[in-house]
């Protein structure tokens, strides 16, 4: 069975994706309304959390196979809850798709700094990499 997939963080990075998964795609821009992405804390990667009036800029990977969807639940942290999200396409259209939320008894977990994707690539990118080889 194929799922959607809403990412935000570190899968958004295509190596990243390519190394967790051993597969190349291309995925689409999305937004996702109602969260808000944040650093964990003493960590480079972020988690998002559920916030009226917030959304957030992400990656939709599109049909995953259940091979794919193993092997990025195995990648994610135990902190994370795997959540049926609705996302907005870039031309309006809606879709439903599974995202890794933090849930709310584990939101103290974050930090209060919002995650900034390019300040992962420069300076955690090429160590984060080797450590998933």
């Amino acid at each position: 069975m194929s799922a959607h997939l809403f990412t935000y963080g570190t899968l958004e990075v295509p190596e990243v994706f390519a190394a967790i998964t051993g597969r190349q795609i291309t995925g689409f821009a999305a937004k996702l309304p109602g969260y808000a992405r944040y650093y964990l804390q003493g960590a480079a990667y972020p988690g998002i959390v559920t916030m009226p009036g917030a959304s957030l800029q992400g990656t939709l990977y599109l049909d995953l196979d259940a091979t794919t969807h193993k092997k990025i639940d195995h990648y994610e942290d135990t902190c994370y809850e795997k959540r049926q999200v609705t996302v907005r396409l870039d031309d309006g259209q809606e879709l439903t798709a599974l995202a890794y939320v933090i849930p709310e008894d584990k939101s103290h977990l974050l930090s209060s700094r919002r995650w900034d994707r390019q300040q992962f690539i420069e300076q955690h990118l090429e160590n984060f990499l080797r450590y998933l080889r």
